[in-house]
């Protein structure tokens, strides 16, 4: 897991909320200013998420 510092005031980042599909963080919370990051969204888990399903074509 990657740890970030707030922008802001530069103090460590806590996990504030996971992607629901991989489990992954996707958003973050600063532990003295309260200061929230941009959701990291993921494409994939996205379509996942959204009951879509690719089609991986196979190589013969």
């Amino acid at each position: 897991m990657r740890i970030d510092s707030c922008r802001k005031c530069g103090t460590e980042l806590i996990v504030k909320q996971n992607c629901s599909v991989c489990k992954t963080p996707i958003k973050f919370e600063c532990k003295d200013c309260k200061r929230e990051s941009d959701e990291q969204i993921h494409s994939i888990c996205r379509l996942v998420d959204m009951n879509y399903r690719p089609i991986i074509l196979e190589a013969a």
